[in-house]
């Protein structure tokens, strides 16, 4: 529903020169005005239609003004109604304001009332449309995030459940190894480290999967990140892997962008962590650069590792896809949940790569400044359209 409906005005009344006069008086004000003569066509238009003020004449040929005030409450509730009347008394009145008239006038008053009071009664439908939206948000939000709470409880329950056994199996076979291990064959022994390794395979893919189902979900309100300290946690965890691979990162410089630091750590974890594992013979080179790019910050993560082949380029952001074979570990899980990330801070990712020679990964994360920025422009936007809705 856009609040556009409530500079639309519905006017009734029987008399033909009076209701042109207020058709036109109104226009002129910038309302968007449906005129009629009749109780039953305004019901009409009122079922068809979204009003934010009706102006009703309180004698009409069908229906008394305070009976059309009643149906058209009871076709939407929200519509402002003025009643509008050359024959005023303490009775009339009051059972008008009674069944929720928004305001009771005399048609020999000064026009410029009538004007005040359709401006206002407009006034006060943005204000309460805009509280009701605030609620819907607010309820729809909180509902959002109690669906996501009990999503990852059951994923965690699930993801336990599921390495229970699997620690039962491995543990079993470590058992059977150290009691038994004189009386066992060459083949046996193999046969005891392939369950165990397939044991620790799946459990690996268990904990992937459960952060993959978290990373779809921020897990606290969009702030400011300096991505300096983002990369100092994440070369920190990833020290013992850099060093024992003779690992080179060069880091540029490094804005201040709007995210979730948690999952933005994770991001370049999970790419540096590729970059370094996917290496050629001579050592890792890994270089981190950030440029403008419109409203956002496009990042590149370039190394000199082994590459993909370019058919491959859709295929490594989908779960379970590994181009490499077992002597690389991984569940394949990783760049899907890059993609995740960056899709979830309103950004994109894609790469481009030479087979052989290395592989740079491009994303995009929204700037911080601009941000902010946009929100100020939307909500002057919103005060523009709110002075525009209620005259001028």
């Amino acid at each position: 529903m856009s609040a556009d409906r409530f500079s639309h005005v519905l006017i009734v009344e029987d008399n033909a020169a009076e209701l042109k006069l207020l058709c036109d008086t109104l226009q002129d004000e910038g309302f968007q005005v449906i005129g009629c003569g009749s109780a039953r066509e305004a019901l009409k238009h009122v079922r068809e239609r979204d009003f934010g003020v009706a102006v009703v004449d309180y004698r009409l040929p069908d229906l008394s003004g305070t009976q059309l005030l009643e149906q058209i409450h009871t076709c939407d509730d929200h519509v402002r109604v003025i009643i509008y009347t050359g024959a005023a008394s303490y009775d009339s009145i009051k059972e008008a304001l009674h069944l929720g008239a928004f305001a009771y006038l005399e048609k020999l008053s000064d026009r410029g009332e009538l004007l005040r009071h359709v401006h206002r009664a407009c006034h006060e439908r943005v204000g309460r449309y805009a509280l009701d939206l605030e609620r819907a948000v607010a309820d729809r939000t909180e509902e959002l995030a109690r669906s996501n709470r009990e999503l990852e409880t059951f994923a965690s329950v699930v993801a336990h459940d599921l390495r229970s056994p699997l620690l039962t199996i491995s543990g079993y076979c470590q058992l059977l190894e150290e009691e038994f291990h004189d009386s066992l064959d060459l083949t046996a022994h193999e046969y005891l480290a392939q369950i165990v390794g397939g044991a620790e395979r799946m459990n690996r893919l268990i904990e992937d999967l459960l952060e993959y189902s978290r990373a779809g979900r921020l897990r606290g309100p969009l702030q400011s990140v300096d991505m300096r300290s983002v990369m100092i946690q994440v070369t920190a965890n990833l020290e013992s892997m850099i060093q024992s691979q003779d690992a080179r990162i060069e880091i540029g410089r490094m804005p201040t962008v709007t995210g979730d630091q948690t999952q933005l750590v994770q991001l370049f974890q999970n790419l540096l962590g590729n970059a370094i594992k996917f290496r050629r013979e001579e050592p890792p080179l890994i270089r981190i650069t950030a440029t403008r790019a419109n409203e956002a910050w496009q990042f590149a993560v370039q190394d000199n590792g082994i590459g993909i082949p370019k058919e491959y380029f859709d295929r490594v952001f989908q779960t379970f896809q590994r181009l490499q074979g077992r002597e690389y570990p991984g569940t394949g899980i990783g760049l899907a949940i890059c993609k995740k990330i960056v899709e979830r801070h309103g950004g994109r990712i894609w790469l481009d790569s030479v087979d052989g020679q290395g592989t740079t990964f491009f994303f995009t994360l929204p700037d911080a400044a601009i941000t902010r920025q946009s929100l100020e422009d939307l909500t002057s936007r919103m005060h523009a359209d709110s002075s525009k809705f209620v005259g001028k």
